[in-house]
């Protein structure tokens, strides 16, 4: 059965503070986001976004979340890795969605962040075997994206390899049960996501959408829950 993640009894306080850096750290990133620097000549893009506002609110959402999910796991030392995943989540779901790409500045760059912060968790955790199994997770989900897209190249794009092992990494650190999760839940959102559009006539048939939101739609969302087996 699948149920809401148990909170890291995170203090009230804490977690209305961490949602007002959230969202000014989002409205900002908003501001910057609607000037379209991150698009290229080659970009098949039209008129940019018009909706500044949804990175502060989805932002300040999501690290009040997080405060309540990670909190204090490894003695605070988890978090920063999981808020650094959250900003990471709301700027690739802009830029993806308005241009079908997912910019190696951010992806690239997000490795070695991650990599230390997971680093430092683990750490503060004081077992290494989390990180084992991250670094396992990125590999594997990298590896299993790399097919998927070189036996489809119309359905997956080398963007969502790279944003995969990142997805991997992150979850991977939480638990094995995550990960997994967190693959076939963005598959899961992309469905469903694909359906909507449809239904709505945002795009036809032959449109393509966007897989990057959904796979990081579906890695918030193994986040959010876990598993339990119920006899």
């Amino acid at each position: 059965m699948i149920v809401l993640g148990s909170g890291a009894h995170t203090a009230g306080w804490l977690l209305a503070l961490f949602g007002v850096l959230g969202a000014l750290v989002g409205w900002y990133t908003g501001r910057q986001l609607a000037t379209g620097g991150y698009r290229i000549t080659s970009d098949d893009a039209g008129a940019l976004p018009r909706h500044a506002w949804w990175p502060a609110v989805a932002l300040a959402v999501l690290w009040g979340f997080l405060a309540w999910r990670v909190g204090d796991v490894a003695g605070w030392a988890a978090l920063p890795a999981y808020l650094l995943f959250a900003w990471l989540t709301v700027a690739l779901i802009w830029i993806d969605a308005d241009v079908h790409r997912l910019p190696d500045g951010l992806v690239l760059p997000a490795y070695p962040a991650l990599l230390v912060l997971v680093g430092v968790a683990t750490l503060g955790l004081g077992d290494w075997r989390p990180l084992v199994r991250a670094l396992l997770c990125l590999a594997v989900m990298y590896a299993l994206y790399f097919v998927m897209a070189i036996a489809s190249p119309g359905s997956l794009g080398f963007g969502d390899v790279k944003l995969s092992g990142l997805i991997g990494l992150v979850l991977g650190w939480w638990g094995l049960g995550t990960a997994v999760m967190g693959l076939l839940a963005g598959f899961v959102v992309g469905g469903v996501l694909a359906v909507v559009m449809l239904v709505g006539r945002r795009v036809g048939l032959r449109s393509h959408i966007a897989f990057g939101p959904s796979m990081l739609l579906g890695a918030l969302l193994a986040l959010a829950v876990e598993y339990q087996l119920v006899a």
